[in-house]
């Protein structure tokens, strides 16, 4: 069975990323439609253009599920797959370890074509194989899934399993998987070695290079600040779900910055709807100079610290620039806070009430 990422037709796809729309009320002065936050933003390398779907990610039409159900329905006995969030799927009715890691994802291979696909998303509770419902569609929520080897998967394992912690789940392993492979330990019990970030460098079968950038949660540092934008060499501006004490802004040593992204505005690319980040549940980044996108788990928050996590990094000049569209700062650079607020209010009839300015 070759596993591969299928495109919303359900054709075969090197990759492609998803953008989900938080539940959002409808109406105002510019009769706004109602989001009922399922609704998303769908980008690959062959549309080359991030755009507002026509499916929705509770039917049967989007990527996410037919590439996941090309996997789960019918799997050969040659066909595995791992589990992980940080939360598990309500169905399961068992207590979170808040000690590891605050992943969530799919890594899913096949022994005889050794083919493999990576899902790594934002969104808690999910996947749930005893429960096709889709899970809280109050926040937005990014997905990026990539098609790989054998290879490439197994090396994401053994990072993951030393720089992540990752809580896995309802595993499922071939009788031909080794026992020694890292896959099978990445699907047993997780526990951090000694404080450790990295950076891996891969390519998906169709050859786009990325980067898989993680920490563990004795590193405990600032993730985006201190590792990311280093790593990349640039400035970002970095979209994560922001409660309790965040980290610094401003970098330490002056060389790069992390901004955290304050408001989402999706007219640019065609879609109606504007958010605020108590709305987005989301974790991406995008450099401010070279064309860098950011997918990954961790927020930016001091207590991210003692959590291990990572991100993908891929250079895409289209998705990079459709995000930066998207984009905007708390507040905007030479815009007053009161100015960004009427520049929300504007847009939406109801952002007054929900950014709490």
């Amino acid at each position: 069975m070759k596993l591969t990422a299928l495109d919303e037709t359900g054709k075969a796809v090197d990759w492609w990323f998803i953008y989900k729309v938080p539940k959002l009320p409808g109406g105002g002065p510019k009769k706004v439609p109602e989001a009922r936050g399922y609704e998303y933003l769908y980008y690959d390398p062959n549309v080359k253009r991030l755009a507002l779907s026509k499916s929705a990610l509770d039917d049967d039409k989007n990527a996410l599920r037919r590439t996941l159900n090309s996997v789960l329905v019918e799997p050969t006995a040659s066909t595995g797959w791992i589990f992980y969030n940080d939360e598990f799927p309500a169905s399961m009715n068992k207590k979170d370890n808040h000690n590891l890691g605050h992943t969530k994802g799919v890594l899913a291979f096949d022994m005889n074509t050794k083919s493999a696909i990576w899902l790594l998303h934002s969104w808690p509770k999910y996947v749930d194989t005893m429960n096709k419902a889709m899970p809280t569609p109050l926040y937005g929520q990014t997905f990026l899934c990539l098609t790989l080897d054998l290879d490439a998967a197994r090396e994401i394992a053994t990072q993951m399993e030393l720089d992540q912690d990752p809580q896995s789940y309802r595993p499922r392993l071939p009788d031909s998987l080794p026992a020694s492979d890292p896959l099978r330990a990445l699907a047993g019990p997780q526990d951090s070695d000694p404080p450790d970030a990295s950076v891996k460098a891969l390519k998906t079968v169709g050859g786009k290079d990325f980067m898989v950038i993680a920490k563990n949660k004795k590193w405990n540092r600032d993730f985006w600040n201190d590792l990311v934008v280093h790593k990349l060499g640039d400035d970002m501006d970095c979209e994560t779900w922001i409660r309790g004490e965040v980290a610094p802004l401003v970098d330490p040593n002056g060389v790069h910055r992390t901004q955290d992204i304050k408001f989402i505005d999706t007219t640019p690319l065609g879609a109606p709807w504007i958010w605020s980040e108590h709305k987005d549940h989301a974790k991406w980044g995008i450099t401010l100079n070279k064309n860098y996108v950011c997918v990954g788990d961790m927020n930016r928050m001091i207590s991210q610290r003692q959590r291990g996590g990572g991100t993908i990094a891929l250079e895409e000049k289209n998705l990079w620039t459709a995000l930066k569209a998207t984009d905007l700062v708390d507040p905007p650079a030479g815009v007053s806070h009161d100015e960004a607020k009427a520049l929300i209010k504007s847009t939406h009839h109801d952002r007054d009430s929900e950014v709490g300015l």
